[in-house]
């Protein structure tokens, strides 16, 4: 089992691997909106790259999350053998990626029609171009997550960290060439040969562990079957995810022009500390996760609630800067070119209350994990679909009075009610002689939303003042004062996450 020195280093490097990424993600919104800003033409690539998303994310995401746990246990019964089973079951499900693909060829139109009810018929025709040249993506993205899975299995980090790398330069560079002799369909291609750059950069790495393509699946049958009943609920977890991206949209294009892109915007500028800081860390702790569940569950508690307590330590900052800051945010990231400040407006009004929600957004994932890790896949399951519930009735209501900003709210708020639930599923099965556990993670929540209150009125009196500077000078100001504001009141109220980071880097 890796030390926790070993952990934070491993968190460190895939830190600034994904920092890289964002930016260079960054860089490819960046030059999207450049060319077709917030408007119709945008709205229909981001609509029509729904329908592979939600594919390749259901499939693809059960895949990497369902391989850790079934590849550890084989691992550590017989290392050959369980290279043997991984590669069947990624032969399998790149046969199941494969017969997707082709359903949704065939059945392209009426997907198209049910994700954007409120296109026009040349809209819907556009759509429905781009959505059969992205579809053939989700054979790729489906190897891409395998190999993932297998690789952070084995603790190795770093290749699969630069895979939104790869795909960010590609799709650049494809935007760059194709968009002004091809327009969107250009961009729809960068899309595809991303997709395939995930997994090619991973490749050499996969082959040392001898895993291969095996397409005889007869000798397995039984255990493909097992596997299947333990993967099903976290894919149809992973799809109820996604399904929240869809009602979003699908709400979104009732909504003026511009909506659906202004969403997208604001969801990728809420991903950027949700990638470099909080993804990795949650990346990192689930392999360490899934072996403390096989060792016991007190063992697997203790260092979740740890990795609870960091999780909610670290959003609270990057909220108060998004909070603080947005406008300038987004017209740093996206204002130029196509993407004007009527543009930006729409995307801040989404981007705000995104911003409000930040910490549970990382919580539902990291909670989804540990379940997973604990082999509770059912629950949940039945949390995502439950919260997709609860997105649709929100998303309708309020967006009727806030426009995007309601949908965005809708979304938080669903995050927040899943991490409680999944939160609550954890304190109600532990034993009332264990659940001393739960008082440090109480006292620190306590402690950060005092903190997070304090700095945040400081930060919103001070504000006015910045905005005389240059917009990077005003975020600089602003950060600096957020982050140096939030150290020093955790040192003063003794945040046991802060005492945890300074303990580590002393040794």
């Amino acid at each position: 089992m890796p030390t926790l020195s070993h952990v934070v280093k491993s968190v460190g490097l895939v830190t600034i691997i994904a920092a890289v990424g964002k930016v260079l993600g960054f860089g490819r919104e960046s030059i999207i909106a450049a060319y077709f800003g917030a408007s119709s033409t945008a709205d229909i690539f981001f609509v029509a790259s729904l329908i592979p998303t939600i594919l390749f994310t259901a499939l693809g995401s059960g895949l990497q999350a369902g391989v850790i746990p079934i590849y550890l246990e084989k691992k550590a019964e017989n290392p050959r053998k369980a290279d043997e089973f991984i590669s069947v079951l990624g032969s399998f499900f790149m046969l199941v990626a494969v017969v997707m693909t082709i359903v949704c060829l065939f059945f392209t139109k009426p997907l198209v029609m049910m994700v954007a009810p409120g296109f026009s018929g040349s809209e819907l025709a556009l759509t429905e171009v781009l959505t059969r040249i992205m579809l053939p993506s989700l054979l790729f993205f489906t190897l891409a997550y395998m190999a993932t899975g297998v690789l952070n299995a084995n603790q190795r980090f770093l290749l699969p960290a630069f895979t939104s790398t790869a795909q960010n330069i590609v799709i650049i560079v494809a935007t760059v060439l194709f968009a002004a002799p091809f327009g969107v369909k250009g961009l729809a291609w960068g899309f595809v040969f991303g997709a395939a750059s995930q997994f090619i950069i991973q490749y050499p790495s996969l082959k040392k562990y001898q895993v291969r393509p095996i397409f005889s699946f007869r000798p397995y049958k039984q255990q493909i079957i097992n596997m299947l009943i333990t993967f099903y609920p976290i894919i149809i977890a992973a799809l109820a995810i996604q399904l929240n991206s869809v009602v979003d949209r699908i709400i979104a294009t009732s909504l003026e022009t511009g909506s659906v892109s202004a969403l997208n915007y604001a969801n990728r500028l809420l991903w950027l500390p949700l990638s470099i800081v909080l993804t990795p860390l949650i990346t990192v702790l689930y392999p360490s996760i899934v072996e403390r569940a096989i060792e016991g569950y007190q063992s697997f508690l203790t260092l979740t609630l740890k990795g609870l307590k960091s999780l909610l330590f670290l959003a609270v900052p990057f909220m108060i800067v998004m909070l603080i800051s947005g406008n300038s945010l987004i017209a740093l990231a996206f204002q130029r070119g196509a993407f004007d400040a009527s543009a930006t407006e729409t995307t801040y009004v989404a981007f705000f209350f995104y911003s409000a929600c930040l910490p549970f957004f990382a919580l539902r994932d990291y909670l989804m994990n540990a379940f997973y890790a604990l082999k509770k896949t059912k629950v949940a399951m039945y949390s995502c679909l439950i919260a997709v519930l609860l997105n649709v009735l929100l998303s309708w209501g309020l967006s009727r009075f806030l426009g995007v900003g309601g949908i965005a709210l809708a979304s938080g708020i669903s995050m927040f009610l899943q991490s409680l639930f999944l939160f609550s599923f954890l304190w109600l099965k532990t034993q009332k002689s264990d659940k001393a556990v739960f008082t440090d993670v109480f006292q620190e929540s306590s402690k950060l939303i005092i903190i997070g209150a304090i700095i945040y009125g400081l930060a919103l009196w001070i504000h006015p003042i910045t905005l005389k500077f240059h917009i990077f000078v005003e975020l600089v100001i602003v950060s600096l004062m957020v982050f140096g504001l939030y150290i020093l009141f955790s040192m003063l109220f003794k945040v046991s996450s802060l005492q945890a980071l300074r303990k580590i880097r002393s040794k």
